[in-house]
């Protein structure tokens, strides 16, 4: 298979559901700076109970260390539950968690990992948005939208890297592609507008995978 012929067949094969993301009113807000910390605060608290969920989820599923993917160095939820505290609310110890796909095989768990690593592609543009609610900068408040930090680039080339090796194997690509699919879907049903106290109103940026919207750098959660 041609170098990164997996992940560009994982992005045509999801492009129409992450497309749809576009229309997650929270995400737009934030975007442009017009986000309320109450609203922050509501986002935070959905975005944990899916990062949660996700990381049990993976937890549960077959291990993808043969792939280069140590888990527990791509976790979401404690930097939710930082940012959480910085904006001085109580983290819920068991929030509320979203459904999510099955990931019964390594390939399933590779198509759920590409989506949430690929949200990390975009937060730092959205993190900017955050200057009117938390001026001066830094990392308090912010901490997941700013994602791996320095490690981010390293990090991304490993789980594309992980995609291409499990595209290569029989039903690798289809397990992905099944998956991420299912994984997007599952973010947009998550963060429909009013869910969990968050925004209603106005279009939105993609969250939940960036690398489409970053032109194929980063596409995105």
């Amino acid at each position: 298979m041609a170098a990164a012929g997996a992940r560009m067949l994982l992005r045509e094969a999801t492009a129409e559901v992450h497309a749809r993301l576009h229309g997650v009113p929270a995400f737009r807000a934030l975007a442009e700076g017009r986000l309320s910390l109450p609203a922050y605060g509501a986002l935070l608290g959905r975005l944990l109970g899916f990062h949660a969920a996700v990381e049990a989820a993976l937890a549960a599923a077959p291990s993808l260390l043969p792939y280069g993917i140590d888990l527990a160095e791509r976790g979401r939820s404690a930097a939710l539950r930082a940012d959480l505290a910085a904006l001085g609310l109580t983290p819920p110890e068991y929030p509320p968690l979203a459904p999510v796909p099955r990931l019964d095989t390594a390939a399933r768990a590779l198509g759920c990992l590409y989506v949430t690593e690929g949200s990390t592609l975009g937060g730092r543009q959205l993190a900017r948005g955050l200057d009117p609610l938390l001026p001066g900068g830094g990392e308090a408040g912010r901490a997941f939208l700013l994602g791996h930090g320095a490690r981010h680039g390293a990090m991304w080339q490993a789980c594309c890297a992980a995609v291409e090796a499990c595209g290569s194997e029989p039903g690798g690509l289809a397990g992905m592609a099944a998956a991420a699919g299912e994984t997007f879907a599952a973010f947009e049903a998550w963060f429909a507008p009013g869910a969990g106290g968050l925004p209603q109103h106005g279009p939105a940026p993609a969250a939940a995978s960036g690398e489409a919207r970053a032109g194929g750098r980063r596409r995105p959660g």
